[in-house]
């Protein structure tokens, strides 16, 4: 189902209810990706359709309605945590990243536990950072361990897409990665 609200465009007009049935589940189940409690899960979903039913009449017909929609999720998520007062280290499973969770898992030290913070800053900086096309794959694969299949569906693309999207934002977020390490202390 093509999900743009166009009308007048060519595009078929889709409603704000066929919006939620078609990604209410996709959202629980990537809202509970980053919070891990149902309570929570629940309250990001109803505040991301919030924020989706006010704004409905603004949404950019040319836009993709999927990223959109994730995005506002994501932050959201990030928010919550935020209040909570989760620290977002390097083992937490929305910091998962090759390699640093041996790193992570060896070092308790209290100076350790500070590299670590600055890291799983700088990560989500540098994700922050990326071009729009590559930001919301890249975090979904490499943050949320979202799979190839499930990246596909979440955002209407095909597999190609997909891994040629990951490979460049993988690339990008690599040299960024290595920048920042050179500048740690």
């Amino acid at each position: 189902m093509d999900m743009q609200p166009a009308v007048g465009r060519g595009l078929p007009v889709v409603s704000y209810e066929q919006i939620f049935e078609h990604y209410k589940d996709k959202i629980f189940s990537f809202a509970w990706k980053i919070l891990r409690s149902t309570t929570d899960t629940e309250e990001a979903v109803q505040e991301t359709f919030l924020k989706l039913y006010v704004n409905y009449e603004r949404l950019d017909p040319a836009g993709s309605i999927s990223s959109l929609i994730f995005t506002t999720t994501k932050n959201i998520c990030i928010d919550m945590l935020r209040k909570r007062k989760t620290k977002l280290t390097l083992n937490h499973p929305m910091m998962k990243h090759e390699g640093w969770e041996d790193q992570a898992a060896e070092a308790n030290r209290p100076e350790d536990a500070l590299i670590r913070k600055e890291a799983s800053e700088h990560l989500l900086l540098a994700i922050e950072k990326l071009p729009k096309a590559y930001r919301l794959m890249v975090y979904q694969r490499y943050v949320l361990d979202m799979s190839m299949e499930e990246i596909v569906e979440f955002n209407h693309v095909k597999m190609n897409t997909v891994k040629s999207r990951l490979k460049r934002g993988r690339d990008l977020l690599k040299k960024h990665l290595d920048k920042a390490k050179n500048d740690w202390p």
